[in-house]
């Protein structure tokens, strides 16, 4: 156990924390700014939601630069660029002019782009390389509670812009929320964020470490499952690749849509992003017991469970239109947290319980690409069902629909699934 009574570690934790917490937070928030974005430019909906399409190949684009770029120059540069990419994006939205112009369209998608920086260069990947930089010990533990930052960070900055439109329009919340996001996170950069080398110490656990890497080795030799040559050859594979782009497809259009539909139905603005920020805090702690439920029932009883919580959510989002109750949005958020795990936990517990654990990093790697074609279909998916005669309520249907059939290729991949194969052999 590291004795040292300075040890920089746990501060360095709270920074990765923080810079989660304002880069993933902030840029969750755009849901409840959609209406307000598409009113005050004159655009419609359809068109202003092609910003979570540009926000989603951004993503797939650039975390190969983030990778590399923080390989190179280190996570305090790297995290540096996501926090000054978090505040930016939120103020080309401002830019945005009444008139129905091609200006203010431009601006709202480069702002969806750069919120693809402050996503690669100052989430997931930079802030684990900080935690795995000074814990050896501890590892998973930390690595758990600075990334509670994503989930409940997002809740916290969505309620927060919902009680600024009470008091300024969508410019002024905005501005706001650049300026908390810039103290906040200038502050954990170049106050926490520094590395072991930076000030001569070891991680936590240090001594452990070589032991740890021989176990790791050896326990890697025994692993169970296929490589990844074998599980993309299998038809399981490409089943399980479809059935990721229709459910994380479907997650998306609701996380994306949700806010603006209550809008809709008669909730104000305000009232729409508490109810999301409720969703948002509750989808994080349904996040907390998933590896518990997972561990006491088999992946087709999850994948069933899920999906069928969604496929509630998505009917009480389309009653909502005739019942704009208070319990009818109660459930909607209780269903919609349910599912959750669709856009969270469905595609690395799917790929480990199919193809095991040999290459399951390898493999899970490989599907998000489905991930991210499904990501980037809700949006111009959504577009046509708004400019249809049965509009965003004919759109949730249409989810339901692709989540059911999402659960149905999950069974299918699991029955024909490789694993079964090995273990008949």
């Amino acid at each position: 156990m590291e004795k040292e009574k300075n040890f920089f570690g746990y501060k360095a934790a709270i920074g990765a924390f923080l810079v989660i917490f304002v880069n993933l937070g902030v840029a969750s928030t755009l849901g409840v700014f959609v209406t307000s974005l598409a009113e005050y430019s004159g655009w419609d909906l359809g068109a202003v939601g092609y910003i979570g399409t540009v926000n989603t190949v951004g993503n797939v684009i650039l975390s190969i630069l983030a990778v590399k770029f923080l390989s190179k120059f280190g996570a305090k540069k790297t995290m540096l660029i996501g926090v000054l990419a978090c505040a930016i994006h939120t103020q080309f939205y401002c830019f945005a002019t009444p008139g129905h112009n091609t200006f203010s369209l431009l601006c709202m998608y480069i702002a969806g782009f750069l919120a693809s920086f402050c996503i690669t260069f100052g989430t997931h990947a930079v802030c684990g390389a900080v935690i795995a930089e000074w814990f050896v010990e501890k590892r998973d533990q930390i690595t758990g509670i600075v990334f509670s930052g994503a989930g409940f960070g997002a809740a916290i900055w969505v309620f927060l812009a919902g009680q600024l439109f009470k008091y300024m329009d969508y410019k002024g919340s905005y501005r706001v929320l650049a300026v908390l996001a810039l103290i906040i996170g200038l502050f954990a950069v170049f106050c926490l964020i520094k590395s072991p080398k930076d000030l001569g110490q070891k991680p936590l656990g240090w001594e452990k470490a070589e032991a740890m890497e021989q176990a790791a080795a050896e326990n890697a030799a025994d692993l169970t499952g296929v490589d990844k040559a074998t599980a993309t050859k299998s038809a399981s594979f490409w089943v399980l690749a479809a059935a990721l782009l229709c459910v994380c497809m479907a997650g998306s259009a609701f996380m994306a849509y949700c806010p603006a539909w209550w809008q809709m139905n008669g909730f104000s603005a305000t009232a729409a992003s508490n109810w999301d920020a409720l969703y948002l805090l509750l989808s994080g702690l349904v996040l907390l017991f998933v590896g518990k439920v997972t561990a006491k029932v088999s992946p087709s009883v999850f994948a069933i469970l899920v999906c069928a919580a969604f496929v509630a959510c998505m009917a009480c989002m389309y009653f909502l239109g005739s019942t704009p109750t208070t319990m009818m949005m109660i459930l909607i958020v209780l269903f919609g947290a349910l599912a959750y795990p669709l856009n969270a936990s469905i595609p690395g517990l799917m790929g480990q319980s199919i193809f095991g654990l040999k290459d399951s990093g390898a493999i899970s790697a490989t599907l998000m690409t489905a991930v991210y074609v499904g990501q980037a279909l809700y949006a111009p998916i959504m577009a046509r069902f708004l400019a249809s005669e049965g509009g965003m309520a004919s759109g949730w249907l249409f989810f339901a629909g692709a989540a059911i059939l999402g659960m149905v290729l999950i069974l299918v991949a699991i029955a024909i699934s490789p694993m079964k194969k090995l273990s008949r052999n």
